[in-house]
This record gives structure tokens, sequence and C-alpha cells, in this order.
């Protein structure tokens, strides 16, 4: 939800930035990471290679076929003069899909070569560990040998080591990875600490925290992980901002879940991240689409900037009157329901597919 909130914030948007203290690119892909290591099994150390072979099944797979799909989606754009669309290549269809690139609308996919690779570091690096050394190695070593490796991520991505994009997408991807591990580490050895702490404790050690750093830097700090870009922050300010971002929204939300429980709404969410991730650029565009529409055909929207429209700008916000902000809620909402509707067919199709497959096996035995 914050990354659509964080995508439809030019011009207009609904906001969850709590006025400026907990900045979406601060803390958000942290806590995406934080959320899949809380939820790692040691069971999966027992069958490694089925476990790398699901996650390249459920990750990689999947950007492969959006990629292709928007391919050809893009191609069939040109015919009503869009422009900036690439052409099908070796190297876009299946090279820049591993280090989060491809067609346009693909580009949010980042986060998923992202995740695959830091589940598989982490699962390989235990798995050497207890085949070589016979150990079952205290958490808090983990933690501290990888939290030193990724300060030096962010130390060479200020250095400007992240300009290529393949060097980006390995230093987002090591800097990303203490998250991961943080999760790990919380479940197993600081759950128990932070659930003793009263809310209104934590709550006013986090925001005297962000106050001392926003008073020091003057600014509202945010960072670019798509390309690795910290903007010369401190490597252990980066990791202060985005832990800070984490602990808040994991209390806030064990406190909103209590009062919501288990929502039905909140769950269809839940169960469809991957489609409103890699989804929601095509669902901005529709707003949009309906906006031109309107400008083009009525007498209203006539402001609707068409060049961006048709160079596809995925930053271009447009609302009908710059002061009512609130109109930004037409473009978060679209971006959730269009994604979940969107995955619905694809699932039908797919079990039609399979059905009928059944269907022809059953006939033919």
């Amino acid at each position: 939800m914050n990354v659509i909130v964080e995508h439809c914030r030019h011009l207009s948007s609904i906001d969850f930035d709590i006025h400026g203290w907990f900045h979406y690119s601060s803390y958000h892909m942290p806590l995406f990471m934080f959320a899949a290591g809380y939820f790692f099994k040691e069971k999966n150390l027992n069958y490694t290679t089925k476990y790398i072979f699901n996650k390249f099944k459920k990750l990689i797979i999947p950007t492969y076929l959006y990629n292709l799909f928007y391919g050809f989606f893009l191609q069939f754009l040109k015919k009503f003069k869009f422009k900036n669309i690439r052409v099908f290549t070796f190297k876009i269809i299946f090279l820049e899909p591993l280090i989060g690139s491809g067609f346009k609308h693909i580009t949010p996919s980042w986060f998923s070569a992202t995740l695959f690779y830091v589940e598989i570091y982490n699962i390989l690096k235990r798995k050497l560990v207890l085949f070589f050394f016979k150990l079952d190695i205290n958490e808090l070593l983990y933690f501290s040998i990888d939290f030193i490796i990724s300060l030096y991520a962010v130390y060479y991505s200020n250095l400007g080591y992240n300009k290529k994009l393949i060097y980006a997408s390995v230093l987002r991807t090591i800097h990303l990875n203490i998250y991961y591990q943080l999760g790990i580490f919380y479940k197993k050895s600081l759950e128990i600490f932070f659930n003793k702490l009263k809310s209104d404790i934590l709550f006013i050690i986090i925001f005297i925290s962000k106050f001392l750093i926003h008073l020091y830097y003057g600014k509202e700090l945010a960072f670019y992980y798509g390309l690795s870009n910290y903007y010369n922050c401190s490597p252990l300010i980066v990791f202060l901002i985005s832990f800070l971002g984490i602990i808040f929204w994991m209390r806030f939300s064990e406190i909103f879940e209590s009062i919501l429980g288990k929502n039905y709404y909140i769950n269809i969410i839940a169960d469809n991240t991957y489609s409103i991730m890699i989804n929601h650029s095509l669902a901005l565009d529709m707003v949009r689409t309906i906006y031109f529409l309107i400008s083009k055909y009525t007498k209203y929207c006539k402001n609707f900037d068409k060049k961006k429209y048709f160079n596809l700008d995925p930053r271009y916000i447009y609302i009908t009157n710059i002061k009512m902000r609130q109109l930004g809620i037409i473009y978060v909402l679209n971006s959730l329901f269009f994604p979940i509707i969107f995955q619905k067919i694809i699932n039908n199709i797919k079990k039609y597919i399979i059905h009928k497959l059944n269907k022809i096996k059953k006939i033919k035995n």
C-alpha cells in the first residue's frame, strides 16, 4: 500500500507518511524484506534444492511472463502514437528482468529479483555453515556479519558505484539483505524484548530519534532503494531510519489488527501483493487514459498534458484541480482494485486450462 501511495504522491495522493515523519521511500522496501525474513522457516534447510526451485518459480518466472506480456502490450500501443517504447531484444527479454528491469511497466518488479537473491543467499549461507562446520551459529553472529557488509554496500553506493544498473542491483541486494536477516533475528531474539515495551514508550523513543535526525540534517530523509541511491547519507543513518520505520509500522499494525481483526478486504490485498506491485503501473495508465479521453472529447480537463501521457511518463499524476489533492485517491484505489481483478482473471484462466488438460488426460486414459 505504501509503495502505491508513494508512486501516486506527485501532485496528489492520500498520505500515510505522518506529515513527513516516515517518508515512504525510507522504509517500505526494508519493511517488505523484514516481513519476508520474519516468516522464514528453518525446516527449509532440509530441502534446499526444492526451496530454491520454488522461489525461482514464484518470483522469477512470473517476472519473465509479465515482461513478455507488457512487451507485447507496449508494441500494441505504438499503433496509437505512444512513444519511448523499446523493441524486443535478447537482453530485454532474458537478462534485464534478472536485475529488475525490462519493459517500462515491469520496472516495479525489481523487488522480486532482489528478494529472490536475498532468500537464496540466506538459505545457502546457513546450509554451507551446517555442512562444513556442523554448527548452529547464533543468529546475532549472522546478523552482525551481514550488517557490516550492508554498511559497505551503502558506502560504495555513495561513492557512485550505483550508476550502472547491474552494480545498483548488486548493491541494493547486499544492503536490503540486512533487513531480511533482521526479520529472522527479530523473531528469534528481539521480539520478546519489544513486546515488553509499552506502545507509548516505544513511540516516544521512535519520534525523539526521528526528530533528532531531522534536526541534524535539516530535512526529511528519503532513499531510492531501486537504484541503491542513499543521497550520501551515512550508512548507519540509512539503517537507523529504515529500522525506525519498520518498528513504528510493526507496532502500529499490531494495534490496527486488534481493531480490524481478520478483515476480508485487508486479506484480499495481502493475498494479491505481487499482482499489485507488478500491475499498478498499468492501473495508473488506465486513470490517465480516462482523463485523456475526457480532455479530447469534452470541454473538461483541457490542461491535461498529452505529451507526458503519450511519452508514458510513469510519474505523471493528473488531477482536475491541483488544490484538491484528495482526488489522488482515484489513482490509489484503481492501483489496488485493478491488479486484484486482473489476478482473479489470471487465476480463473489457469483453472480453466488445468481443468481442460485434466479432462483430455482422463479421456486418453
